[in-house]
């Protein structure tokens, strides 16, 4: 099985996708700090830390044996 199918099924993989997908947002538009407001990003980012940390935690199979 290739690395890229197991990155399909990879819950951190996918967690990263959408952590890319908001960082181009937030480049572009600034609109996650405005909406969030500047007092409460930095525990999102402590938060969005917290999640990729379990996540790892809890992978126990390299992407080719996914």
């Amino acid at each position: 099985m290739t690395s890229l199918q197991g990155a399909l099924r990879s819950k951190t993989m996918w967690f990263s996708l959408a952590l890319a997908v908001f960082g181009v947002l937030e480049a572009s538009t600034s609109y996650l700090q405005a909406m969030i407001g500047p007092e409460y990003f930095g525990f999102v980012v402590i938060g969005i830390g917290i999640v990729t940390a379990i996540l790892r935690i809890l992978t126990t199979l390299p992407l080719d044996e996914k």
